[in-house]
């Protein structure tokens, strides 16, 4: 949206003909920002009010702000989301940056496979409704990454909002604002359990529309970046990563699981000649997880963030993803990655107990119940996954 209004905390579109101008509804646009529950009444309680957004008319915005606007140059990203989706490096990046990149790229459809654009970067992170302690994840993750991909922008955490609201007869007209709700965005879908980045009904922009990232991020550790179509036409040897989680207290293989997957893993370096990468994630650092993701054609992990390198990983016909999920696929079924995965043209499989296997979106459709969520006994059966790289490999 362009020129967009802020006044006392609350937004302001301002149109004579909202039909003619193609506004959406305000509850399609932003929700009062409160935590989502589900539970009885939370859908109710996050519907906004007028002191979240106000369409009014330009006589009214005369009324309202006089001559006292201030303009805020450049373009905004204003993430309308409480601080319970800023807890991991999964839901920040995988959901809230992809799903902002996502809608941003659809205003350069020439994007190419190198990842340059004409695009701005944004000159601030708003977020209105998490306070400054609230949106640092447990391993600074959001921090390096935006201060990696946008150098130059501010986060103006909500005291930062507060403080332009308490300003008294002082509106501020910003220049461009993407705004990101998640609560307004599910409200609206039909799609259950797609993630809100997948949300649109349907996507008009370049098939690089993430390079962009990609190449910034690369060149952000030194390394140049030529793109995921000249990086798949490299012959080279085949990498297979497998990212471990064990001894970290959450979802992990079973020890003995563990132990048989790197044997079998080593076993197709000799046969086959592929390069074998084994990492513990509690090690990786974010330059790591970078190069982890360019340089991989396979990666493998248990249910959980380290999977999160895929993000980076380059468009190839053999780009994929392994999933191991912790229980058979009809007590749960985990989709998270698996989708953004497939919008990035990237293949998913997800492994349910020993050896049970399924390429997203083949996945049965049942209800999700989660309580054998965090198990450290995964169980998985080494020889099926490795036949199954074999496979992917082959049609490379």
């Amino acid at each position: 949206m362009d020129n967009v209004y802020v006044f006392k905390g609350v937004i302001y579109i301002v149109s004579d003909d909202p039909g003619q101008d193609r506004i959406p509804l305000i509850e399609q646009m932003i929700s009062s920002g409160k935590p989502i529950r589900r539970e009885p009444g939370d859908e109710h309680r996050r519907e906004p009010t007028d002191q979240n957004m106000q369409v009014i008319t330009s006589r009214r915005a005369l009324q309202l702000f006089g001559q006292s606007v201030k303009r805020v140059e450049g373009t905004s990203f204003i993430i309308y989301e409480p601080s319970q989706y800023f807890s991991t490096g999964f839901r920040f990046v995988a959901e809230i940056l992809f799903g902002l990149w996502r809608t941003y790229s659809t205003l350069d459809l020439r994007i190419e496979s190198d990842g340059r654009t004409t695009l701005p970067a944004p000159q601030r992170i708003i977020l209105p409704n998490i306070i400054a302690s609230h949106w640092r994840d447990g391993h600074e993750l959001i921090a390096r990454l935006l201060t990696m991909l946008f150098p130059s922008a501010h986060v103006q955490p909500a005291e930062t909002w507060s403080d332009g609201s308490d300003l008294p007869n002082v509106a501020h007209i910003y220049d461009r604002v993407l705004l990101a709700d998640r609560a307004a965005t599910m409200r609206n879908s039909q799609k259950q359990g797609v993630p809100f980045a997948l949300l649109t009904e349907q996507f008009n922009g370049s098939p690089w529309w993430w390079e962009p990232i990609k190449r910034v991020l690369s060149n952000a550790v030194g390394r140049e970046y030529s793109g995921s179509k000249e990086m798949g036409r490299v012959k080279r040897k085949p990498v297979i990563t497998y990212i471990a989680s064990q001894g970290r207290g959450g979802r992990s293989l079973h020890p003995d699981d563990h132990d048989d997957l790197v044997r079998q893993l080593n076993r197709l370096e000799g046969l086959y000649g592929y390069s074998i990468s084994v990492h513990q994630w509690s090690t990786l650092t974010l330059q790591d997880q970078l190069e982890i993701g360019r340089e991989s054609d396979i990666l493998m992990a248990v249910h959980g963030e380290g999977l999160l390198p895929f993000m980076w990983m380059s468009q190839s016909p053999v780009s994929s993803i392994i999933e191991f999920n912790s229980a058979e696929p009809e007590d749960e079924l985990y989709e998270d990655y698996a989708w953004t995965a497939s919008a990035l043209n990237i293949s998913a499989y997800s492994f349910y107990g020993s050896s049970v296997v399924y390429k997203f979106p083949d996945h049965p459709k049942q209800y999700h119940n989660r309580k054998a969520a965090h198990t450290q006994n995964i169980k998985i059966d080494g020889n099926a996954i490795t036949a199954l790289c074999v496979d992917i490999l082959s049609r490379g």
